[in-house]
């Protein structure tokens, strides 16, 4: 909202690492881990690139403009 106001580009990155509804059962600290560990640093780098294409005028990102 600051971001916008201030007409500063703003983006956001969200995301969901792990499934609360899935047949194994409830997340665990050990499970968080294993998530943690397989997934962390591809989302991140993700986002990363996601933001380049932004700062580069990129087309195949998605966002909003108001």
């Amino acid at each position: 909202m600051t971001g916008f106001y201030n007409e500063i580009p703003t983006g956001a990155v969200v995301a969901c690492l792990d499934q609360p509804m899935a047949p194994e059962g409830i997340k665990t600290a050990e499970s968080d881990r294993v998530v943690t560990e397989q997934y962390v640093t591809e989302h991140v780098k993700i986002g990363i690139d996601a933001l380049k294409q932004l700062i580069n005028q990129g087309l195949t990102v998605k966002h909003l403009r108001f």
